[in-house]
């Protein structure tokens, strides 16, 4: 339980970026998980539909948490993100519909595969500097989009099947332990365990990237964020640590994969399409880029816009104007909206009214 500690740790903290989790900040994350422990057996018996929400907003954090890592932390920007996403949820329906089902084989398997793809993709990309690397990211995204869209492995292979081309591969069945399945082994309802079972990986993924972006690794990160050039001057070898960075993260991305396919029964191409890194764009810096639990907010606010709204027609263009809002008003996110709260809430109302005041002010020239 050492890491546990260290998490609550904040000796370990940097001067910058990492001091919004602070030992307040980080007992805030623990209450918050504590009181989605508690009220979702509540929520299971009286509104279920919820439950399946917030499953699917603990995925999205963790896709959005491992984006951050590279993008906050490193400055790379990936518009491709959504190919390690996409990978891992493959390999686990594969893993799941040919050979096991077990959870400690899966679950791996889409984190090594996420790894295997960020590092294919970072190792050819990272020499490039911004948006050429964004559109490098955004290619290979697209280049497996299509790969899985016209199943050319079943072609290549002289199989029937392997990707389900447009159709996907559906009926992916749940997870299991010992040839049982996991919530029939733990006395539970089948969503609550899968919630409870998001939200522990979840909570671990996060203590894991703090720990890193909190160590001299994720120092050095920052560092060829800020001057790339210096960081390569003094002796360090930048593009191992980007590609390095670019595989972690995209190791995260794939677990988030191998969560959602089970989840939804079923692995599609849509999965690996450049709208999953868009809006995983928009969560980031409706969130608060670089605060590493910001994005996660950014994440859960857009799932739950998406899935009530989804109904209301150019429901887009109601996420867009929240969007909008927020980068005019916000430019640090949620997460500086919450960290003004907290260090002078009587300011709260006054500094937004400075704020319009100096944006009307800026308009008008």
């Amino acid at each position: 339980m050492q890491w546990f500690t260290d998490f609550f740790d904040r000796s370990h903290a940097l001067e910058t970026g990492s001091e919004i989790l602070s030992s307040r900040g980080r007992l805030a994350v623990a209450i918050a998980v504590v009181l989605l422990a508690v009220v979702a057996p509540v929520i299971n018996v009286f509104e279920p539909f919820w439950l399946n929400i917030l499953v699917r907003m603990l995925i999205f954090a963790l896709l959005a948490l491992s984006l951050d890592f590279i993008f906050g932390y490193a400055g790379l920007l990936s518009f491709g993100h959504a190919a390690m996403f996409g990978a891992g949820g493959y390999a686990a329906a594969l893993l799941m519909r040919e050979y096991t089902q077990n959870l400690f084989v899966v679950l791996p398997a889409s984190i090594v595969v996420g790894v295997i793809v960020a590092a294919i993709i970072g190792w050819l990309s990272v020499r490039a500097k911004g948006i050429y690397f964004a559109m490098l990211t955004l290619a290979f995204a697209q280049m497996f989009y299509v790969i899985a869209f016209t199943d050319l492995p079943a072609t290549i292979l002289d199989v029937d099947e392997v990707t389900g081309a447009d159709d996907g591969l559906v009926g992916v069945a749940g997870f299991e332990l010992f040839g049982e399945p996991i919530h029939q082994l733990a006395g539970l309802d089948h969503r609550l365990l899968y919630f409870y079972m998001t939200l522990a990986l979840v909570v671990v993924s996060l203590a894991a990237i703090v720990r890193l972006a909190n160590s001299p690794f994720g120092r050095v990160l920052q560092a060829i964020r800020e001057n790339e050039e210096r960081v390569e001057f003094i002796g360090y070898n930048v593009t191992r640590y980007k590609v390095i960075a670019f595989s972690i993260s995209g190791g995260f991305a794939g677990l988030a994969g191998g969560l959602y396919v089970p989840f939804q029964s079923v692995a599609h191409p849509g999965l690996l399409h450049w709208e999953i890194s868009g809006e995983l764009i928009v969560m980031l810096l409706l969130g608060g880029l670089g605060t590493l639990w910001g994005p996660m907010l950014g994440a859960g606010l857009v799932v739950l816009v998406e899935d009530l709204l989804g109904g209301v027609a150019s429901w887009e263009i109601i996420l867009g104007g929240i969007f909008i809002v927020v980068v005019i008003f916000a430019p640090r996110g949620l997460a500086g909206i919450l960290i003004s709260i907290r260090n002078d809430p009587s300011q709260a109302l006054t500094n937004a009214r400075k704020t319009l005041r100096n944006y009307i002010e800026k308009v008008k020239g």
